[in-house]
């Protein structure tokens, strides 16, 4: 009894205070509702319940109700010790407390063991993390970009000055060329002194050397044969 109690004034407390930051979800939607058709199960298994949700149980109040359980009536399909009985049509139950698991099933007989039977596990609700705080970054100093130095030019070595071409050696002087004696025609008479040429005697006076000359080389050239038969 003192647990049936608890659990009627938490249902009661819920249902004053309401469920507004909570997620509402409708038992068996979208494709059914608190029917002998849904696969409780399997449409259970796709929820995330956290604390501060709420069921929301829709059916005809002349062919179901709902009633909660414990665990063990819920397995045996026992609805002789109910928890809580609903039987709206639209039932509201909230889910305020985390870390549990709440049993349902439908009190008319036959229809738990048809498939009418929900167990539902509450999660505890996670408080959202406080923003985390983002130290200001600091301002990057501008960087100073460096101006390349100047290079340092060697200096030019000094050119050594061009040498002079030599000069062209003045010409040698020339010594005066000896002049030539003059040639003596053969029978001609030296030049007398004082430079000037022998004036050749007149062709009559020259004429019985010649035939002087003619006759000794005769002369001669007999007592030559003669000598040579003796």
């Amino acid at each position: 009894m003192a647990t049936r109690a608890l659990l009627v004034l938490t249902v009661a407390i819920a249902a004053v205070l309401g469920t507004a930051h909570g997620a509402s979800y409708t038992v068996g939607a979208p494709a059914g509702s608190w029917d002998l058709q849904t696969n409780y199960t399997r449409w259970a298994s796709g929820i995330s319940f956290r604390a501060g949700d709420q069921l929301v149980f829709k059916y005809s109040p002349a062919a179901h109700n709902v009633v909660e359980v414990s665990k063990a009536d819920h397995d045996s399909c026992t609805a002789s010790r109910p928890l809580a009985t609903f039987a709206t049509g639209d039932d509201t139950v909230p889910l305020p407390a985390g870390g549990v698991t709440r049993y349902f099933i439908c009190g008319v007989p036959g229809h738990c063991a048809g498939g009418m039977k929900l167990a539902v596990r509450v999660e505890s609700a996670s408080a959202p993390a406080p923003p985390v705080a983002m130290a200001p970054r600091a301002a990057r100093p501008p960087t100073a970009s460096p101006s390349p130095a100047p290079m340092a030019m060697a200096p030019r070595a000094a050119r050594p000055p061009t040498a002079a071409a030599p000069a062209t050696p003045a010409p040698a002087a020339m010594a005066p060329r000896a002049a030539l004696p003059p040639m003596v025609t053969p029978g001609a008479e030296a030049p007398a002194a004082g430079g000037m040429p022998a004036v050749p005697p007149p062709s009559s006076a020259a004429a019985p050397a010649g035939v002087g000359s003619l006759v000794g080389l005769g002369l001669g050239a007999a007592v030559a044969a003669l000598m040579a038969f003796h």
